[in-house]
C-alpha cells in the first residue's frame, strides 16, 4: 500500500464555546436547546445542510409516541416541545387530539401521543428555535479530529468548504449517531455485531 505525507500545518482556533454539540438530529437539537437555555454559549455542527437527521432528511416523519399506550404520558420536556413544534404549521396525519385538545383519560387510552408532520417545515422550525435561543450552527461541517489533554477534549477540528478550523470548548456532546467524537478521542466504541441491517422507509402524499 502506498502512502502520502501531508505537510505539517497550523489550524486556526476561531472560536471558544461552553458546549459544542456534534450532530444536528433530534438528539442534537434537544441538547443544544437545553444547553443554551442553561446559559451556555453553544455551537452545533451538522454535516448535512438541514437539521433533523433521519426525522427530516431521512423522511422518518412520525414523531413516535410520548405515551405508554395505556393513557399515561411518559416523555415530557423538550421531547414534547419538539412534537408540538413539528406541527406548528399543520400536521400530515395521526393528529393526537386527545392529548393536544384536552381529551379525557379514556380517550387517551384509545389514542397514542404521536403525530405525522412535514419534514421540511419541521427542519425550518427547528432552525428558528435554535437561532432564537442563541445557538450558532455550522452546516456542511464534519468533525475530523479532537485534541485531548489530561483526559479531556479541549479542542475539536472541523472541516468544511472553508477548510479546517479548530474550536476550543469546555463540554462536548456527541450526537453524531456513530459515536464519532468518542472514536476520535480513542474512547472504547463498539460496532453493531449484526452489521448494517437493511431497512426501508416510504413517504408519499396522496390527494394533496
Amino acid at each position: 500500500m502506498d502512502y502520502i505525507t501531508e505537510p505539517e500545518r497550523k489550524i486556526p482556533v476561531t472560536g471558544e464555546y461552553d458546549t459544542v454539540v456534534v450532530g444536528g438530529g433530534i438528539a442534537g437539537i434537544a441538547a443544544a436547546v437545553s444547553a443554551a437555555r442553561g446559559g451556555a454559549k453553544v455551537l452545533l455542527t451538522e454535516k448535512q445542510y438541514i437539521l433533523g437527521g433521519l426525522a427530516t432528511a431521512g423522511l422518518v416523519t412520525i414523531f413516535l409516541p410520548l405515551c405508554d399506550g395505556l393513557g399515561r404520558q411518559v416523555t415530557f420536556g423538550v421531547a414534547e416541545e419538539l412534537l408540538r413544534l413539528s406541527i406548528r404549521n399543520g400536521y400530515e396525519g395521526k393528529y393526537p387530539s386527545a392529548w393536544l385538545a384536552g381529551g379525557t383519560a379514556e380517550e387517551k387510552t384509545k389514542q397514542r401521543f404521536e403525530v405525522q408532520y412535514n419534514p421540511y417545515v419541521f427542519a425550518i422550525e427547528a432552525e428558528k428555535l435554535l437561532v432564537g435561543v442563541g445557538v450558532e450552527i455550522l452546516f456542511g461541517t464534519s468533525v475530523c479530529d479532537v485534541s485531548v489533554r489530561d483526559g479531556k477534549i479541549q479542542y475539536i477540528v472541523t472541516e468544511n468548504k472553508s477548510g479546517r478550523t479548530a474550536f476550543a470548548l469546555k463540554n462536548i456532546i456527541d450526537c453524531s449517531g456513530d459515536a464519532d467524537v468518542c472514536k476520535l478521542s480513542n474512547e472504547n466504541t463498539v460496532v453493531f455485531s449484526q452489521g448494517n441491517v437493511p431497512a426501508s422507509w416510504y413517504y408519499y402524499v396522496e390527494n394533496g
